[in-house]
């Protein structure tokens, strides 16, 4: 039932934003992120421990193409934030705001930042790269992100404040919303390359989503309060380390489940990676 519990959800979810927004994709979308999200959960069922990661690492990357082709390519939808802030200055209550709201404000208060760990479309390239280090990020790189979410923020309100007709290209133009498809090929191009090279450069896939991943501080916030989280399993940990050292976000795994908490950092994704290499099953 367990590995079912995700299509359901999308299937509910899909099936509430169809009745109430009126959208047939809603009946794509989200019972594809169920399904993706349950058969990753059904192939590293299948594993054994050191290798359980494979179904997550399949289920992230075939969610992605429901963001970049479905939404991004065929309906021209921009799920970056800068989109976001066009949408909140027209008054518009979009698909992209529906995907914020679910994904990045309501969501994390579940599952915290799962998104993150299981269907962000940037991470699913990177959970692929061939680097096999997970070196920890210094703590003062973290800061560089509040300076790509200024960037991210004033970027397009810039356009706006020039003259900038956002409405009519962005939102409510006639021909395809053209200026949408250009903003997303631009956008997630600059995330891609600027996510791989910072992947390479500081030996860890995530290093993006440490150092300049803009979203992820808005997802920190409702993260604090997220009922599902990594915890103690009640077997005792031997204090091996090797959860926090394999952590994808340099959260230190260990510390809690010793304490006999859950782990409360807002880096968790919940990848499950310190589930999976603990050696005595201390951690569920």
């Amino acid at each position: 039932m367990r590995l079912f519990l995700p299509l359901l959800i999308g299937l509910l979810v899909g099936a509430l934003l169809y009745f109430t927004k009126g959208w047939w994709g809603f009946f794509i979308i989200f019972p594809w992120i169920g399904a993706c999200i349950a058969l990753g959960l059904f192939i590293a069922a299948q594993k054994p421990k050191a290798k359980r990661d494979q179904g997550r690492r399949i289920a992230i990357l075939a969610i992605a193409p429901i963001f970049l082709i479905f939404l991004g390519i065929y309906q021209r939808e921009n799920l970056q934030l800068e989109q976001t802030v066009f949408y909140l200055a027209a008054g518009a209550f979009s698909r992209v705001l529906i995907h914020y709201t679910v994904a990045k404000v309501l969501g994390p208060l579940i599952w915290g930042r799962g998104f993150c760990g299981w269907a962000c479309w940037t991470a699913a390239i990177l959970e692929w790269l061939p680097i096999q280090e997970n070196r920890p990020i210094p703590k003062i790189h973290a800061r560089f992100r509040w300076l790509f979410l200024l960037t991210s923020l004033l970027i397009p309100l810039l356009f706006i404040w020039s003259g900038y007709d956002y409405r009519q290209a962005q939102i409510y133009e006639s021909g395809g919303k053209f200026d949408q498809l250009v903003w997303f090929a631009v956008g997630n191009g600059f995330y891609y390359i600027t996510a791989i090279i910072l992947a390479f450069r500081f030996g860890k896939k995530r290093a993006f989503c440490k150092i300049a991943c803009p979203v992820s501080l808005i997802m920190k916030i409702p993260a604090q309060y997220a009922r599902i989280r990594i915890r103690p399993s009640g077997i005792s940990c031997i204090g091996c380390g090797q959860c926090s050292r394999n952590c994808p976000m340099d959260v230190d795994v260990m510390a809690a489940i010793r304490s006999g908490k859950p782990v409360q950092s807002t880096e968790c994704i919940l990848c499950g990676a310190c589930r999976h290499i603990c050696p005595v099953g201390a951690i569920q």
